[in-house]
């Protein structure tokens, strides 16, 4: 499955980066490019790092909202 759109990047090419070592999101994003580009698949990179029992999702500062501004600060 496809998990990185923008980079083509599979699930297979993400687990094969942890098999490598890549512990966290940005060591992933480091050895293989998925979520390098856009980012809307870090939080998919992040779960399935949990699935694998390697991060939570709550202590990955890389997958944090970022606030928006309201409109009359625009």
């Amino acid at each position: 499955m496809v998990l990185c759109h923008c980079r083509a990047v599979s699930d297979g090419l993400v687990r094969a980066a942890v098999a490598a070592g890549a512990g966290d999101v940005e060591t992933v994003i480091l050895r293989c490019g998925a979520g390098s580009a856009c980012g809307g698949c870090r939080p998919s990179i992040a779960m399935l790092l949990a699935d694998l029992g390697l991060t939570a999702l709550d202590d990955d500062e890389s997958v944090a909202a970022v606030p928006l501004r309201s409109r009359s600060a625009a």
